[in-house]
């Protein structure tokens, strides 16, 4: 395959910024050139107006399978992935049955190879997600886990953290968690403001996450372990991650798309598909988000994609299931609010070499020789995103009917590509 005319945006590696032909041979990128000659049989694609980056890496995407393939299967959750730009997929352990054995981990692995998007799999932090006892943390590591989490809402006690992240490590291995303290907020709808006053919600304060997070980065100074906070939602948790930051501890942080886009306010319809966790927060919040990744506190943006069908979402509001769709809008969603506060190669830095190496792995740089993993795109353009769009089982998208900036064009990988129309 030859790529004419494609902008490299690679921060930090070696052909930044330049307009080039890429060659890719086995899976690998032979040649980075201009007005490469091409050879016959060569599948030939221009690319002139398009970009081109690493693979972007989510990190912490529902998957429905096994359990609950109604709502997303692996082939389902691909889909989405590849239109959305992903090369790599994390994917959380609250599967039925929970994802805590060897034999979990390798159905998972087993999968990957002759599509685009690869999934990766993070296990569970606890048996069952039950918070009392480990799983075969280094057994599991064995397998290809480095990450463990008993995933959002599921509140991490302090005995369990440090007991996890002492013994993480021995291996280097990591502990994420999504701090939010559901026995604070019984019944919480939304974030609590102005907004659920206003429509009578009950609301789910700031404190449910800054208490457990306060929590946690008192264990982690003691334990000196890695840890990773996923999901910042509120101004007060990205002014704990910057302190400890400070201070040399091994801490990093995700915030979701849809909270960099989006407030409180619009939940002032009682559209379930703004119903997440975290809840979307309110404008000051938001604003120090952006802050948080600008001056690098906040590490990576993720999707926090979790599919969820009509008979849980199409409720009175109160009963309606917590999660939305992200993994095909969310880069979009980021041109679009990181607008004048990060640089393209920057935005598109948070995509892919940062979650990378939140997954285990060195970032990967478009050189000869480097395995093919690319995300083609164009930044500029606008266009309204459609319900027909969505490439899952389910609809629970915030995105339907908003107008987003740019276009995925298509995924390269493992010596195959998918072109989007």
């Amino acid at each position: 395959m030859l790529l004419r005319n494609a902008k490299i945006i690679d921060l930090n590696g070696p052909h930044n910024g330049k307009t080039l032909d890429l060659r890719i041979e086995d899976g690998l990128i032979a040649e980075l050139a201009q007005r490469l000659k091409a050879k016959d049989g060569e599948e030939i694609k221009d690319c002139a107006g398009l970009c081109i980056s690493p693979g972007f890496t989510d990190v912490g995407a529902y998957l429905g399978d096994p359990g609950h393939e109604e709502r997303e299967d692996i082939e389902s959750l691909r889909a989405a992935a590849a239109a959305g730009g992903y090369t790599t997929v994390g994917v959380l352990p609250n599967t039925d049955p929970v994802r805590q054995s060897v034999a979990d981990v390798a159905y998972l692995l087993g999968h990957n190879g002759a599509h685009p998007t690869d999934l990766a799999p993070l296990a569970a932090l606890s048996k069952n997600l039950a918070g009392k006892d480990l799983t075969e943390m280094l057994e599991l590591n064995g397998a290809g886990v480095l990450v463990f989490t008993d995933g959002p809402k599921r509140r991490v006690s302090g005995s369990l953290l440090k007991r996890t992240l002492a013994y993480a490590r021995v291996r280097d291995l990591v502990v994420m968690i999504s701090p939010y303290d559901e026995t604070l907020v019984p019944e919480g709808q939304m974030h609590e403001g102005e907004v659920s006053t206003s429509l009578g919600l009950r609301g789910i304060p700031d404190m449910s996450e800054t208490i457990p997070l306060k929590e946690a980065l008192d264990i982690l100074a003691y334990t000196e372990g890695i840890l990773y906070v996923h999901l910042l939602s509120t101004a007060a948790g990205v002014a704990e991650i910057r302190r400890a930051k400070a201070l040399g501890m091994k801490v990093y942080a995700t915030v979701s798309a849809h909270h960099l886009q989006f407030t409180d306010a619009e939940l002032a319809d009682f559209d379930p598909n703004f119903k997440m966790l975290p809840p979307l927060r309110g404008a000051a919040d938001r604003e120090a988000l952006i802050g948080g990744l600008k001056d690098g506190t906040i590490d990576a943006i993720v999707s926090n994609h979790v599919a969820r069908h009509g008979e849980e979402k199409d409720l009175e509001f109160s009963y309606a299931d917590f999660g939305a769709l992200g993994l095909q809008t969310a880069f979009r969603q980021a041109l679009l609010a990181l607008d004048g506060h990060l640089s393209l190669a920057e935005i598109v830095g948070k995509f892919s070499a940062a979650p990378t190496l939140l997954l285990g792995s060195a970032p990967l740089h478009l050189r000869a020789a480097a395995p093919a993993n690319l995300t083609l795109f164009a930044p500029d353009g606008k266009s309204k995103f459609s319900a027909a769009e969505l490439k899952g089982k389910t609809k629970n998208s915030p995105l339907i009917g908003q107008t987003l900036p740019g276009k995925i064009h298509g995924v390269v990988n493992n010596g195959t590509a998918i072109w989007n129309q």
